[in-house]
């Protein structure tokens, strides 16, 4: 870990697509444990991998700083022109599948680890999560594994600003029943896609609330499947529909506007909506973190403005029980073809983290 670029390269060398991340893993527990006075444990999350935890403790007085990053990727989509697992270096840019999001804020954290180690001014964990890009069962299970901290600085691809909350997430799944006919006479039947195209359409008039910081709430079909394999008026049609949501916004009310605008609908289809069952971990809330402490003391090393993030992450879950900052680098094109980082926002981020470190 002489240097932090060679690290984010050798962390983009290593595929780690989510649900595949044990070579990660066993590496950066492997690194982890040259740490002096470092303790390192794997967390298992069943069916998904392993989360890596490491943890410095010098004392119960201390303050505790807890570093996170993901250590899984999305998988490799079509309209990569490189070798995703081959880091390269074209000017500013280290191109590889996750070397944004967030393999370099992965390597960030683990330097930090070993910086703060060294302090001896407070205590230290990292906490490297698994399924980040999934449900975030990884979080989940450090979570219930009882980790606290007094700050969560999470390095992930914030273009070099601090972002101090972000929306939540919930997802709804829509059951819509029509009535089977004869194709060639779609008048005797009810047809379930068009009666849920009727539906997606009538999402656009449902008021959205907005905070003065997150901003708005957002509505985004993610699914949409029916239809038959005969001539016959399809009966049964299934939406998977995203919700973001702002501070203020109450689950139980955005189902209850849901199932209204169903209801005003003019059509004959039936309409049963629910939250999302599948999801294994629950679904993350909105937060907002306040500038006082500790994260006075971090976002006052690091300078630049504050942002509030649109979509949700681990730091959901985190902020729930530890104040929590993300800071790391610009990047562009994660979970898309070509992803690369900012190198210069790389050693920018990784000044400021020490600044930090100096200061403490």
């Amino acid at each position: 870990m002489d240097d932090i670029i060679d690290l984010v390269k050798k962390l983009v060398s290593i595929p780690s697509i989510l649900g595949d991340t044990e070579e990660i893993e066993n590496f950066v527990a492997g690194e982890l444990g040259k740490v002096k006075g470092s303790n390192v444990d794997m967390v298992p999350v069943k069916g998904i991998g392993n989360c890596v935890l490491a943890r410095v403790h010098h004392s119960d007085e201390l303050p505790t700083v807890m570093l996170n990053g993901h250590l899984d990727t999305v998988e490799v989509c079509r309209s990569w022109t490189r070798d995703p697992f081959t880091p390269t270096v074209e000017g500013d840019g280290l191109y590889g599948l996750g070397s944004a999001d967030m393999k370099a804020g992965v390597a960030i954290s683990m330097k930090m680890f070993s910086e703060l180690a060294k302090l001896k001014k407070v205590n230290v964990v990292f906490a490297g999560s698994v399924d980040e890009e999934g449900d975030s069962a990884g979080a989940f299970a450090l979570l219930e594994k009882g980790i606290k901290a007094d700050i969560c600085l999470i390095p992930e691809p914030s273009g070099g600003t601090l972002m101090m909350g972000c929306r939540g997430r919930v997802v709804f799944e829509v059951d819509v029943r029509g009535a089977s006919a004869h194709g060639s006479r779609p008048e005797e039947g009810v047809n379930a896609i068009s009666e849920a195209a009727k539906f997606v359409g009538a999402l656009d008039s449902i008021p959205l609330a907005e905070h003065e910081k997150l901003g708005r709430g957002s509505f985004c079909v993610l699914e949409m499947a029916g239809g038959t394999r005969t001539l016959s008026v399809p009966d049964s049609c299934r939406l998977k529909i995203d919700r973001h949501y702002v501070i203020g916004e109450e689950k139980e009310q955005m189902l209850k506007m849901l199932k209204k605008a169903a209801s005003e609908l003019r059509g004959n289809g039936h309409f049963e909506i629910g939250f999302l069952k599948s999801r294994p971990t629950p679904f993350l809330e909105p937060y907002l973190t306040e500038n006082t402490g500790l994260v006075k003391t971090f976002t006052e090393s690091v300078g630049g403005c504050f942002t509030f993030g649109k979509s949700v992450g681990d730091y959901n879950a985190f902020s729930k029980v530890m104040p929590t900052v993300v800071y790391g680098p610009a990047g562009v094109n994660w979970h898309a073809g070509d992803e690369y980082v900012s190198l210069s926002s790389v050693r920018t981020c990784m000044d400021g983290y020490l600044r930090f470190v100096q200061r403490l």
